[in-house]
């Protein structure tokens, strides 16, 4: 048991780690210059952030996020890294971010792994451009169709469901 509390607390660890280094990177793009940006990631639930299947599906969603901005013709430039978390990137882009985040909400929702891809949308001014100012529902959860941060806040569904059902649309992604 000491092994494994111990592992579980140190995948905490540094799964907080991370998110907080997310953070100080992302603050960091939106204060070097004032342009839109793009916090692209996957939503992976779980110890595993990096199942079987996620490299090929963010490497997708990052071809195809690069790709909404060449059929654009708007100029971007990228860093993509990898943590606890997974892979993810900052995407600077000189968009219009209500009409690049109706783009990249048809992204997330074109097939059924895409569900998993998390495209975050920040206006010049650092603020998050969200589904709900193009009047947007929430996300729908992966198992019913409630909103996905009420069904995380209620507890729901069993974890190791979502999980599952996470690894299923994983292994069923083609890109």
């Amino acid at each position: 048991m000491g092994r494994s509390s111990t592992w579980c607390v140190r995948s905490v660890s540094s799964i907080l780690d991370a998110r907080e280094q997310r953070q100080a990177a992302l603050s960091r793009a939106l204060s070097e210059r004032r342009q839109t940006r793009v916090f692209l990631s996957l939503n992976v639930p779980g110890e595993n952030k990096v199942p079987a299947g996620s490299s090929a599906l963010f490497s997708w969603a990052l071809r195809e996020t690069l790709a909404l901005c060449s059929s654009q013709s708007v100029e971007s430039s990228h860093e993509v890294f990898q943590d606890a978390l997974g892979p993810c990137a900052i995407i600077a882009i000189g968009s219009d971010p209500l009409e690049f985040k109706r783009l990249a909400v048809a992204l997330e929702t074109s097939q059924a792994a895409a569900r998993l891809v998390d495209i975050d949308v920040y206006d010049d001014a650092g603020r998050q451009v969200g589904r709900r100012e193009l009047g947007l529902p929430a996300r729908p959860c992966l198992l019913c169709e409630q909103s996905a941060v009420d069904c995380i806040r209620a507890k729901r569904h069993p974890v190791n469901e979502v999980i599952a059902k996470t690894y299923e649309l994983l292994s069923n992604f083609s890109a």
